[in-house]
């Protein structure tokens, strides 16, 4: 099965990933993530988890990982969890292009016959590739409870926690029927296995390092050296402002 874990920064999805991960590890599953994860914070004595970096993600070896896992043993459903936080750096609606995308789109329509259940979490699902929104089955949209005004802190307050209370609404997004909701809060074992505040990104220090060796060769230290202030002036005066339009009334009463 694949879900999509969906919200705004800060609004509860990266715990709910960490507290999924955790409970899956007590049921002793093997887990593949895209992002470091404390394992000394998870007081189980089996930990089979995996960190895979975006550059060395790669559908062909997910499917060596599986073969390997259940050598000998008959392939069950939902065996084995792969976690993709950020996912729309990797599958971006405006890529859909991009090398390697096709074998991707392949494993994501045959995950279940390896065994596989995967999460993406991304801030808003049309960030993805259509072709990989195709096949969610579910969606799981976070949001902030503190962040719904008085009522949010009503709430918070009528359930003794309020700052850390989080609601991810449960979401059919074929149909985009909205099936029901839960309220979570947040949990000292949960927030630290993971740091929130980790970059993730889809090109690995070595070719950035040989990107600007085979320019410095091209063109000399200097000129790579003026490329490179330039565009950080662009970066820093640039302003992004993106806006989840998803809303989510909640009725106190």
């Amino acid at each position: 099965m694949i879900v999509l874990y969906s919200g705004t920064p800060g609004s509860g999805k990266s715990l709910d990933t960490a507290s999924t991960i955790y409970k899956w590890c007590r049921r002793r599953a093997p887990i593949i993530c895209n992002f470091p994860v404390n394992v000394d914070n998870i007081r189980t004595p089996h930990k089979d988890i995996h960190y895979v970096p975006n550059w060395e993600l790669d559908p062909d070896k997910l499917v060596e990982f599986s073969r390997e896992y259940f050598k000998g043993k008959k392939c069950k459903e939902d065996s084995i969890l792969l976690v993709i936080d950020e996912a729309q750096l990797l599958f971006n609606s405006r890529d859909w292009s991009k090398k390697g995308r096709d074998r991707w789109n392949w494993f994501f329509t045959m995950h279940r016959h390896f065994g596989y259940f995967i999460i993406l979490c991304a801030q808003f699902d049309r960030m993805l590739d259509r072709q990989v929104r195709g096949l969610i089955e579910y969606e799981y949209v976070h949001r902030k409870v503190l962040n719904m005004g008085w009522r949010g802190l009503l709430l918070s307050c009528l359930m003794l926690c309020p700052v850390g209370l989080f609601v991810k609404v449960k979401i059919w997004y074929p149909m985009k029927e909205r099936i029901g909701s839960e309220f979570f809060r947040c949990q000292r074992r949960y927030y630290s296995i993971y740091d929130t505040f980790a970059m993730i990104d889809t090109v690995s220090e070595t070719e950035i390092d040989t990107v600007v060796e085979s320019e410095e060769g091209e063109r000399g230290p200097a000129e790579v050296s003026a490329t490179v202030a330039t565009m950080d002036d662009v970066e820093n005066d640039t302003e992004i402002d993106i806006e989840s339009p998803v809303d989510i009334e909640l009725n106190v009463s």
